[in-house]
């Protein structure tokens, strides 16, 4: 959580409370905005590679064991379920499908 203390405003603000988000809150967010798309942690990370600005640096030695483990602590707060389905993933083996509640 970003406590707005020197009180920026606008895309200084926007940007600080980017930065302030932990992981399992951007994991949530990408399932929410994703959910269509068959998300998986392996999809996940690899999202958040891909639009990482090239300034930052945040996601790229990110382990997918970090990301499983954001999955792991969201169905544990019963935020996010497995829904049954798998798909293939980058390894080869299936691997659930995940969905926002």
């Amino acid at each position: 959580m970003f406590h707005n203390t020197n009180n920026e405003k606008g895309a200084t603000l926007k940007r600080s409370q980017e930065k302030a988000k932990t992981q399992d809150e951007m994991v949530l967010e990408f399932l929410r905005s994703h959910d269509q798309l068959g998300v998986t942690p392996e999809r996940t990370l690899r999202h958040f590679k891909i639009m990482e600005p090239l300034s930052e640096n945040r996601w790229h030695n990110t382990p997918l064991t970090s990301i499983r483990r954001s999955f792991s602590n969201l169905k544990k707060k019963g935020l996010i379920y497995k829904t049954g389905e798998t798909i293939e993933g980058d390894f080869g083996k299936q691997i659930a499908i995940w969905r926002a509640k």
